[in-house]
C-alpha cells in the first residue's frame, strides 16, 4: 500500500460510487497521486486493477471511525477525499491527523474537514457540486471530466448491435413500468437489436418479466465490472434513476435515465452521451418519496415506450 497517498473513500451505493469515477480521473489529471480507493467491498471492486487508482482496500465489515483512523495513520495518508454523506470518514481523517481532509458538509462532517462545501444545499449537477468542493483545495482546477470508465475485461457480446435495459430500482416510485420495458424490448428486437437485461439478484423477477424468451437475461449473473463492460459496448442503455444508469454513463455509453419521483436536474448521469427524461406537467412530481400515492403512477406510466424508443434512436445517432 503506497504511503503519502490520496485516499478516496467510496460509498456503498453503486450510483454514488459511479459518480466518484470522474473524480478519480480528475485527480489523475492534476497529479494528486498515488491514489488509494477504500470502502465497501462491492463498490471498491469496481476499480480494483484499473487505471483509476494505484491500490484498493475493501472494508472488513463496517469499520468505525477509530478503526478507519488507524488505517489512515498506518499508511500516512497525505489527504482524504470523502464524498459519502457520512460523518465517519471525515471524523476518521481528523482523528488520524491527515493533513488535507476534503469532503462535504453533510452529516456534521464540515468542521472536521480542511476543505469543505455543501452538497444538498448546492445547485447544479451532482458532479459539479463535488467539483466545487475540490476547487476549494485546487482553485485552478480544470473542468470535471467524463469518466470514460473501461473495466478492462472481456465479455461474450452478441454479434449484432445490442441495447441494455436495467428495469430495477431501489424505490418503487422510480421504476418505469415492467410492461413498458417489455414493449421497448420487443420493439428493439423487431428492429434487429439484441437486448441484454441487467440487474441485481434481488431484481430477478422484474428482469425475467422484461427479458422473456427474446432478451438476454443477465440479472444476478454479472459482477459490476462485467455489467460495466456490457454497457460500455452497447448501442444504448435505458434505466431508471438507478446505480446502473450512473455506471452506464461513466462507461461512456449512450444512456437514457427515466425520471418520475426524482429530479434529473441534479442527478442526470454524468456522461458525454447521457440524458434524463421525465414527463412534464405531472403536478406531484418530483415528490422524492419511495412509494407513489397517486393512482396510476402517472409520472412514470405516461412516459410511453414509443417516446423512449425515439429518444434512444436519437441517442444512437449522435
Amino acid at each position: 500500500m503506497p504511503r503519502h497517498a490520496t485516499w478516496v473513500r467510496f460509498p456503498r451505493f453503486v450510483g454514488d460510487a459511479a459518480m466518484q469515477l470522474p473524480v478519480l480521473r480528475l485527480l489523475r489529471e492534476i497529479g494528486a497521486e498515488p491514489i488509494v480507493v477504500w470502502g465497501p467491498k462491492l463498490t471498491v471492486g469496481l476499480v480494483e486493477g484499473t487505471w483509476f487508482c494505484d491500490a484498493t482496500l475493501p472494508d472488513e465489515g463496517k469499520p468505525g471511525p477509530l478503526a478507519m483512523a488507524r488505517i489512515l495513520r498506518q499508511h500516512q495518508a497525505a489527504r482524504s477525499i470523502h464524498f459519502p454523506k457520512s460523518l465517519r470518514p471525515a471524523l476518521a481523517a481528523w482523528l488520524a491527523r491527515v493533513p488535507e481532509r476534503i469532503g462535504v458538509d453533510e452529516s456534521l462532517a464540515g468542521p472536521f474537514n480542511t476543505h469543505s462545501g455543501p452538497f444538498w444545499d448546492a445547485e447544479g449537477p451532482f458532479l459539479q457540486r463535488y467539483h466545487a468542493v475540490l476547487a476549494r483545495r485546487w482553485p485552478d482546477l480544470p473542468p470535471m471530466p467524463y469518466a470514460d470508465f473501461d473495466p478492462g475485461i472481456a465479455i461474450d457480446r452478441p454479434r449484432e448491435q445490442y441495447l441494455c435495459l436495467m428495469p430495477g430500482s431501489t424505490w418503487p416510485s422510480k421504476a418505469w413500468p415492467v410492461d413498458h420495458y417489455r414493449a421497448l424490448l420487443l420493439q428493439a428486437r423487431a428492429e434487429g437489436f439484441a437486448v441484454a437485461v441487467l440487474g441485481s439478484p434481488g431484481e430477478a423477477a422484474t428482469c425475467a418479466s422484461v427479458a422473456g424468451a427474446e432478451g438476454i437475461n443477465l440479472c444476478g449473473r454479472t459482477t459490476l465490472k462485467e455489467a460495466a463492460a456490457w454497457m460500455r459496448g452497447a448501442a444504448a442503455v435505458v434505466g431508471n434513476d438507478s446505480g446502473l444508469s450512473h455506471l452506464a454513463a461513466a462507461c461512456g455509453a449512450p444512456a437514457l435515465a427515466l425520471y418520475g419521483a426524482t429530479d434529473p436536474g441534479g442527478s442526470t448521469p454524468w456522461g458525454p452521451k447521457s440524458r434524463g427524461l421525465r414527463k412534464d406537467g405531472i403536478a406531484c412530481a418530483p415528490c422524492f418519496k419511495p412509494d407513489c400515492f397517486t393512482p396510476g403512477h402517472p409520472c412514470m406510466m405516461e412516459i410511453g415506450p414509443a417516446q423512449v424508443w425515439n429518444e434512444l434512436l436519437a441517442l444512437i445517432s449522435v
